[in-house]
């Protein structure tokens, strides 16, 4: 069978309908790279993908969580995973992080958790640990004294006494599974009236919370949430912008409702909420 840029662009189009956008991203990427190696080694005249931007995904915008809706997942969880709720929100971990971590990963006096291994679900292996995918994922994260508290009271009433022992498990003190959480992140969401929302959005949530600091740097949000190049940590400081440019907007319908009830003295006008300022 002859590959012509024609039939890369139907196959294309067919995987894109069956399987969607960004499947069909994955599987030409690779097919490029395979005739590539074939054009190098002489095998096709020339590589015929060239369609513009058939392997690039298009990340799909996620939902922003409140403060107020990440406590109350928190609280609608099942108890043993309710620290990991609040960890993964203000410490922006994430999920194979999460469940990667030890009882030596906790430097409770210090209010920080080290990252320094990921638990993946690997066909015909169960759960293995491994090293972060970069040297830039594994940190040290440093949490609120709030979510240090209530992981402290985990950690006492949870997590085996050994070094190694997981931090976050099922009731039988086995290490907590991937499937394990997607259930009860599931269920905590039917209470709490909420759709369409995953466990990742909680590390979106806390590195964009993060990236409102205006006192943090690019360099300084990149290390917190374990990211080797800035394209990650630029998307969290736009989508943080523009929350805040929405916080703004909140801010100004307050005042032309204050100004309409009266509720703004006498005499002012927009752009001078008062004559003696």
């Amino acid at each position: 069978m002859a590959f012509t840029p024609e039939r890369v662009r139907t196959w294309h189009a067919a995987v894109t309908s069956r399987a969607g956008i960004d499947q069909a991203a994955k599987s030409y990427r690779l097919l490029r790279a395979v005739l590539v190696t074939a054009a190098t080694d002489d095998l096709i005249a020339r590589n015929p993908c060239t369609i513009r931007g058939g392997g690039i995904e298009r990340a799909r915008e996620r939902p922003l969580l409140e403060i107020s809706t990440v406590f109350a997942l928190a609280a609608a969880i099942e108890p043993r995973l309710r620290s990991l709720v609040l960890v993964a929100g203000f410490g922006s971990l994430r999920s194979g992080e999460l469940l990667g971590l030890q009882r030596r990963d906790v430097d409770l006096l210090h209010g920080a958790v080290h990252v320094e291994r990921q638990a993946q679900e690997v066909t015909g292996q169960g759960r293995v640990l491994t090293r972060p995918k970069s040297d830039a994922g594994r940190r040290i994260v440093a949490l609120p004294a709030e979510v240090v508290g209530e992981l402290r009271g985990h950690i006492d009433t949870y997590v085996a006494p050994h070094v190694d022992a997981a931090v976050f498990t099922r009731p039988s003190g086995l290490p907590l599974r991937r499937q394990d959480l997607s259930r009860a992140w599931a269920a905590a969401c039917t209470q709490v009236g909420l759709s369409g929302v995953r466990v990742h959005d909680l590390r979106h949530f806390g590195a964009t919370l993060t990236a409102r600091d205006p006192n943090v740097t690019l360099k300084e949000l990149m290390a917190r949430i374990g990211h080797s190049t800035p394209v990650a940590a630029l998307r969290y400081q736009h989508a943080a912008a523009e929350r805040d440019q929405q916080h703004a907007e909140y801010l100004q319908s307050v005042i032309l409702e204050a100004r309409r009830s009266g509720g703004v003295g006498a005499g002012s006008e927009p752009g001078c909420l008062s004559r003696g300022v």
